[in-house]
């Protein structure tokens, strides 16, 4: 990460899975798919282009159970559990950080944004059930835009959408790549890959 100059910082832009909500897949499939079927679980449904593409917003949740149960048929019944009756269940507002969230718009007067990677049904349901999404100026998502981090495009749009200085911009991320392919922007990046050090990492770079 490269020098911040705090003064500089107007606005804050955030990424949603595992800095402000939890989804934590593999506590799930340790406790939901014995031993036996959790790895082709992992590969076969979460680590493929399907996944990206709901990412992306070019397929939907009923298409991509119909392609996941022909490659998988003997996954067909946790393909259905996962997808129609867990999956909300697994994001789950990070609470100190919604809290932080409060003080850097309301006290410190940042300007706050989203930048994520979320299936349309997923984030439509986080949106529905979460009040915080009011203290954002604005949310670029992918299903939204048919854009992916850490693809050059998004960070065009991220700033061309919202206004923003990419010197002005802070952008924190649980993925390494999406923060390096940020600062390739002038946005200057946060890695987070633990979620509970959220406050005492901005701490060390913003005047809070």
């Amino acid at each position: 990460m490269e020098n911040i100059n705090s003064k500089k910082i107007k606005n804050i832009v955030f990424d949603l899975g595992n800095v402000l909500i939890k989804f934590d897949k593999d506590t799930y499939l340790e406790e939901k798919l014995p031993k036996e079927k959790r790895e082709a679980f992992h590969q076969n449904i979460i680590n493929t282009k399907e996944w990206q593409m709901l990412d992306r917003g070019t397929l939907t949740y009923s298409e991509a159970k119909k392609i996941f149960k022909e490659r998988t048929p003997y996954l067909a019944a946790e393909i259905d559990n996962f997808f129609d009756k867990d999956f909300f269940k697994l994001l789950k507002p990070i609470k100190e950080n919604i809290e932080l969230l409060y003080k850097l718009r309301d006290h410190y007067e940042y300007k706050l944004y989203v930048l994520s990677n979320f299936h349309k049904d997923s984030f439509e349901y986080v949106f529905k059930h979460n009040d915080f999404f009011k203290l954002f100026e604005g949310c670029l998502v992918s299903c939204y835009f048919k854009l992916l981090k850490p693809e050059e495009k998004i960070y065009d749009t991220l700033l061309y959408e919202f206004g923003l200085v990419p010197e002005e911009t802070l952008f924190i991320d649980d993925i390494k790549q999406n923060i390096e392919a940020a600062e390739k922007k002038h946005i200057k990046g946060l890695y987070l890959p633990d979620y509970t050090k959220l406050k005492q990492e901005l701490e060390k770079i913003l005047e809070i």
